[in-house]
């Protein structure tokens, strides 16, 4: 499922006659492995009906592991929350349900440190009873970076990992999986050729990996030391492998973060709406004080609700190398684009700015996320509140402008989303700002 993964479907339709609900929930994880969240999403909810049927069950304790995998996935931590403390109250071990289904680690990162440990110590135990290989290789290596490079039994475990490799020859993935971890601890150390040679071998070999986390990581590793090492001449063609994997998973989590989002209304709703009905057989004064309640619960779910379409998922590419002389000249063409107040043009556009300063646009949105402390949009949007501000306090014809025109002139299109990134940047609305100056 890792790598080469053309016979997968095969095995999860045969998995599927052994045992239907594991091989369901194989299937999502390796969805949601390959970034295919929405399909995994979609395979997700025609699995929850079945699994809340016995909150005592196993179903319900794996599909509870696996919403809140999909969760932390998605950034709805708080949703997480309160995974995590359903299954602090399980009946099941946790440290004996992940041997068969734990196919990445981020099955286990909803878990605490002590308890991600007890799952990866229990599967190894039983990998080696079974003889597993691939399963021993993984465990043992997610064990050891999750107990961190100076722990006595990271190191134990980490040795059983190369053990188990150099005599088994498990395949490419496994071999990569290794050399990759080996590789951000020689960049840590500063050895960039050692992780260089270790990373090199496995450019042509990794756009197989079905682990778009893992292969994201691979790039962003190999761009590091390709630069740091002097090798300019792949360092392009690398990057656009690393950024074209941002790029698209992140457009996937955003449409599965806003496709979870509603379903999670949707269940709330039905919640509420069967309160409500409970609720209208109560004596009088109870049912007055539940219509209080849920008016605050309505709002603070409306709240909820618009904070979550508005919020988009984003990836960190902090560690993404850019040659110094690009990052010098795009900041100096961002200073001269300040200076000359072209931000108030409202064809303003990332994709339009990086080909009017020759770059990528993914080098200008990192530079911008770097040195401007955000991301593309609220720069322009700060530029233009700050530009009108300016006008209001300097130019007293301004305050008698009416709200749209103020909108127009600083280049916003829309009127409400200028009232609206306007009082986020001043804490008044720009009539509330107005009145200021004219009290």
């Amino acid at each position: 499922m890792q790598y080469e993964n053309h016979n997968v479907e095969d095995l999860i339709k045969y998995y599927s006659k052994i045992s239907p609900n594991d091989a369901q929930i194989l299937n999502i994880k390796f969805l949601l492995l390959k970034g295919n969240y929405e399909e995994g999403l979609n395979n997700m909810f025609l699995l929850e009906n079945s699994a809340k049927k016995d909150k005592d069950s196993e179903l319900f304790f794996q599909y509870q592991c696996l919403y809140g995998q999909v969760c932390q996935m998605l950034g709805l931590t708080g949703e997480v929350d309160n995974v995590r403390n359903n299954l602090n109250h399980t009946k099941f071990a946790k440290a004996t349900a992940f041997t068969d289904l734990a196919l990445d680690k981020t099955s286990f990162e909803i878990f605490t440190l002590a308890d991600r440990a007890a799952i990866l110590r229990s599967a190894i135990k039983n990998y080696k009873r079974t003889n597993n290989v691939v399963g021993s290789i993984q465990s043992n290596l997610w064990l050891a970076e999750t107990l961190g490079n100076d722990d006595a039994e990271s190191k134990i475990a980490l040795d059983s990992a190369l053990s188990l490799l150099k005599k088994s020859d498990p395949g490419v993935y496994y071999a990569m999986l290794i050399d990759n971890y080996f590789s951000k601890i020689y960049l840590k150390q500063n050895n960039v050729l050692a992780a260089f040679d270790l990373l090199e071998k496995y450019r042509d070999s990794a756009k197989d990996i079905s682990n778009m986390n893992l292969k994201a990581d691979f790039y962003r590793n190999l761009a590091t030391s390709s630069a740091r090492v002097g090798d300019f001449s792949n360092l392009d063609h690398i990057n656009r492998f690393y950024f074209t994997i941002v790029e698209e998973q992140n457009a996937k989590r955003a449409v599965a973060r806003a496709m979870l989002v509603n379903h999670i209304n949707k269940v709330n709703d039905e919640k509420l709406k069967s309160q409500k009905y409970l609720f209208r057989k109560i004596y009088i004064t109870i049912f007055l004080a539940f219509i209080c309640g849920f008016a605050v619960v309505y709002f603070l779910y409306r709240s909820k609700k618009k904070k979550a379409e508005e919020s988009v998922v984003e990836t960190d590419a902090k560690n993404f190398v850019i040659p110094d002389k690009t990052e010098k000249r795009i900041l100096k063409k961002l200073e001269e684009f300040e200076n000359k107040q072209k931000y108030i043009q409202k064809n303003v556009s990332l994709k339009m700015l990086a080909q009017q300063f020759d770059t990528n646009p993914n080098y200008l949105s990192e530079i911008v996320n770097n040195h401007k402390n955000s991301n593309f949009n609220t720069y322009i949007n700060n530029l233009r509140v700050d530009y009108i501000v300016e006008k209001i306090r300097q130019d007293p014809e301004y305050r008698k402008y009416k709200v749209s025109y103020l909108a127009d002139e600083c280049g916003f299109s829309s009127h409400s989303l200028f009232t609206k990134i306007f009082k986020n940047r001043m804490d008044l609305s720009p009539t509330e700002f107005l009145q200021t100056f004219n009290e």
